[in-house]
């Protein structure tokens, strides 16, 4: 327990002493927020009628929704980048805390930041006031939101070998995940699940459920947490093989 109070500090720490880092970290959620609310009453009411997707607040929200764990698994993904750079996971076969434990902790630790602003979000930012959105169906859906962040984080971390990459597959791999959203302008309802080997489709279809009609979409949300931890277990495998 002690060792991983302990990294918890040096977390703090080390994002405190970047300042991108702290902006992503604090600033960030804030600044979608007011974006959010300055969206609905300021920009939408004017635009409207030249741009009526404008108004469609539950596409923007699902697109932010995707955005909240990306922003936190940049953090997680630069953080373990410096630490492999200066050789604390090959420090670690030898301390008392496992490399898995580690990882483990690493990836748990800013997914509660990553939840907790998924939480607060829908609330604060005043994109679902005029839908069906039901808050206790919201939850199970803000943890696999949630789950996106050790992903998302792992994936960067395992095949990018410096910053540089880094950013490179944070902007590639960002794109790919928002075109889930495209299934939301198909005419026919199958052809939405072309989209369903990336990871984000299920989370944004379950999300959709609780939007427009207020209930937990228990298929796609089963699928969506079987297919997520796999994929994360499947790159933790991958990061201990390459590390």
């Amino acid at each position: 327990m002690v060792y991983f109070l302990r990294l918890v500090v040096n977390d703090i720490r080390n994002v405190v002493r970047d300042r991108f880092l702290v902006f992503l970290l604090f600033a960030y959620p804030v600044m979608l927020i007011l974006f959010s609310r300055i969206l609905v009453h300021m920009i939408a009411p004017r635009i409207e009628n030249m741009f009526p997707l404008a108004a469609n607040f539950s596409l923007i929200f699902m697109f932010f929704i995707v955005i909240i764990p990306l922003i936190f698994s940049f953090i997680v993904g630069f953080l373990i980048l410096d630490e492999r750079d200066e050789h604390l996971l090959t420090v670690l076969r030898v301390m008392p805390i496992s490399r898995n434990s580690y990882l483990t902790y690493r990836m748990f630790f800013m997914s509660i930041f990553a939840f907790i602003v998924l939480l607060i979000f829908p609330p604060l930012s005043g994109l679902v006031e005029d839908t069906q959105f039901s808050y206790q169906a919201y939850i199970p859906v803000a943890i696999l939101s949630a789950l996106f962040m050790p992903f998302q984080a792992l994936l960067v971390s395992s095949y990018a070998t410096n910053k540089v990459q880094a950013f490179a597959i944070f902007k590639i791999s960002g794109t790919v995940f928002m075109l889930p959203i495209f299934a939301f302008f198909l005419n026919l309802d199958n052809l939405k699940y072309i989209f369903s080997p990336i990871p984000t489709f299920w989370s944004l279809i379950s999300l959709d459920s609780v939007v427009q009609n207020g209930t937990i979409d228990i298929v796609h949300l089963g699928v969506g947490f079987v297919y997520q931890i796999v994929l994360i277990a499947a790159l933790f495998y991958i990061f201990n093989n390459k590390n």
